[in-house]
């Protein structure tokens, strides 16, 4: 009996660590709504401590943001003390918004990154693509996770609004890339693409082996509304779409869960889109 007992103490402690081993991976992908003076009660002031806790409290490892200019990547950089990031303005520099990739400096070591514009000349700043309304653009790093040794690619990007040429062939071009970028590794692709699934963008992105998590996964594995944009409507309607995704690619990685975390407090709201939260394990065999 007690030789049972202590097989039964060594097997949870296993599970305990194999639960906190360094093999799962949480990711956000969110969009936090430019700072807007217009946005009456949620405007970024009253919105930004409650973004960076959400950040912290679901303990994103990485998080893919979007819409970010540059004096509110200034506050989260105060406000997520433990997280590095990387990116550039879309306008160049510190000019225009982020597409920012933020990770916990203590689990992850950056071994290279870079912008590209998603347009007809990818490496010119600034460049503006066939009939987008701005200048749009994708931020990807390399890492290599200091939790066992594996090495990685995530790459972060936001889709024209306007134009419906921009985004079909930013899809192309981006999957083209990410082959040639990352090859083989382990990918993971977040961002606000501006486009309802099925459409002609989504679909070349699954064309190219990029795997959409909320499609991957069984309904009891995903918690949320079905739409990832709100208006700040509080009683927002079958009209509103998932537009926002966290896609990967490669054997190395799979997906746990999916939430999308309905922020919302009555009329105030964490941003106009929801934040998503994907839960990746990586293979032990890997």
């Amino acid at each position: 009996m007690k030789s049972l007992i202590c097989i039964a103490i060594f097997l949870s402690g296993m599970v305990g660590f194999a639960q906190n081993s360094g093999e799962e991976l949480i990711v956000m992908s969110f969009n936090i709504r430019y700072n807007n003076p217009d946005d009456g009660v949620n405007i970024w002031e009253n919105r930004k401590e409650w973004a960076a806790k959400s950040i912290r409290f679901f303990e994103a490892d990485l998080v893919g943001a979007q819409e970010v200019t540059y004096p509110q990547l200034q506050d989260m950089e105060a406000l997520l003390p433990t997280y590095a990031h990387i990116g550039v303005g879309r306008e160049g520099g510190n000019k225009g918004e982020f597409t920012p990739i933020f990770y916990k400096k203590d689990r992850f070591e950056l071994l290279e990154h870079s912008t590209f514009w998603l347009s007809e000349t990818p490496q010119d700043v600034g460049s503006k693509g066939w009939d987008a309304a701005l200048p749009r653009i994708l931020t990807w790093a390399k890492f290599k996770d200091k939790n066992g040794d594996r090495v990685f690619y995530f790459f972060n990007t936001h889709f024209d609004h306007k134009g419906t040429i921009a985004r079909d062939k930013s899809a192309v071009l981006i999957a083209k890339e990410i082959n040639r970028i990352a090859g083989e590794h382990a990918t993971i692709l977040t961002g606000d693409f501006n486009t309802p699934p099925g459409s002609t963008p989504y679909t070349a992105l699954i064309e190219y082996a990029l795997i959409d998590t909320a499609s991957d996964l069984d309904e009891e594995k995903k918690f949320g509304t079905e739409y990832t944009t709100n208006g700040w409507d509080i009683e927002a309607g079958d009209e509103r779409k998932r537009i926002d995704y966290v896609f990967y690619k490669g054997n190395q990685i799979s997906p746990l869960s999916y939430h999308v975390l309905d922020g919302q407090r009555g009329a105030r709201f964490i941003s106009d889109h929801f934040p998503l939260l994907v839960d990746f394990v990586f293979d032990t065999k890997d």
